[in-house]
């Protein structure tokens, strides 16, 4: 099957702001923006196909029709494996965390929440919290909670472009203001906050906390913040996903091992595979579909982020 570009799915949070919009292309009905989802295949954001025989129909619908355009021994009634965000954090996020896979079936009947995030652009001074600076026992997570000094116990990490940030489950986290970031992670969208610096919600309500929940699967000790597989191109690689930043011309194949998306994260470029071809520009993507049989090219001198399981 040919490639194909699929539609962004727009999610609009009190923290988002106008860089997806400015910067990248984006078209929402709102005037901020706080998450593109890029790729998405889920009950919160399902993609819409753009291109070739299967134009219209939604992400989900096209892999449990499909199967064969994830991976050849994709099944049908299994979840699609990825998700792939740009977020614009206008404002700080909410410090989280997302629960391993195990709780997240018991628990929520759903997957956990693998991720890693790249950084795109930053202001000066931008950072993030990414788990625990030293360990802490169950009693000083609660005890930090309650007295609203939990980022005081945190790894504080200043961003650069092109950093790369690997969080696994368990992991407490959060992305800071003046931060875009594209986001590869686990098919799941739950999320346990912790704390949410008495922020209210579109409805006027402070918005809701996770406490019990976070403190079950949260990891209180430091995190290795080293990237797993980071080498060359590759930025990060998992047993769940793999992604790599190529600049082209650069000409590749899925070789019928699995799918690759691709996002032009810098520059634009010309795509082209087989009968199909489209302009890639920042914040442009197309989805290689397993079986296809052919090479595919990058022309021109955009920077592509490429992901795959």
């Amino acid at each position: 099957m040919l490639p194909f570009r699929l539609s962004p799915v727009y999610k609009n949070y009190i923290w988002g702001g106008k860089n997806l919009i400015t910067s990248w292309g984006k078209t929402p009905d709102s005037e901020t923006l706080a998450e593109s989802w890029e790729l998405a295949s889920h009950p919160d954001g399902d993609n819409i196909i753009l291109d070739g025989e299967l134009k219209g129909l939604t992400l989900s619908e096209a892999v449990r029709r499909f199967p064969e355009i994830v991976s050849p021994k994709f099944k049908p009634d299994e979840t699609f494996p990825l998700m792939v965000k740009l977020i614009d954090a206008s404002r700080p996020l909410s410090i989280q965390v997302h629960p391993f896979t195990e709780y997240a079936q018991r628990v929520e009947h759903s997957k956990g929440k693998i991720e890693a995030w790249y950084i795109l652009g930053h202001e000066e001074g931008a950072y993030i919290y990414l788990g625990f600076s030293r360990h802490v026992t169950r009693r000083e997570f609660e005890e930090a909670i309650r007295s609203e000094t939990l980022t005081d116990i945190l790894r504080k990490i200043y961003v650069n472009d092109g950093d790369t940030f690997f969080i696994p489950a368990g992991t407490i986290h959060a992305i800071g203001a003046g931060i875009t970031l594209a986001e590869i992670q686990e098919n799941s969208n739950i999320t346990y906050r912790v704390y949410d610096y008495g922020r209210l919600g579109a409805d006027g309500k402070p918005r809701e906390l996770h406490i019990s929940k976070a403190i079950d699967v949260a990891n209180t000790f430091p995190l290795n913040i080293t990237p797993p597989g980071k080498s060359g191109n590759v930025i990060v690689s998992c047993n769940k996903f793999h992604a790599e930043k190529l600049r082209a011309p650069f000409t590749g194949n899925t070789e019928g091992r699995g799918f690759r998306f691709m996002m032009c994260i810098e520059g634009e470029c010309v795509f082209r595979c087989g009968d199909f071809s489209c302009e890639l520009k920042k914040g442009g993507n197309v989805f290689v579909p397993s079986d296809c049989e052919s090479d595919y090219d990058f022309e021109g001198k955009g920077e592509i982020l490429v992901t795959s399981e």
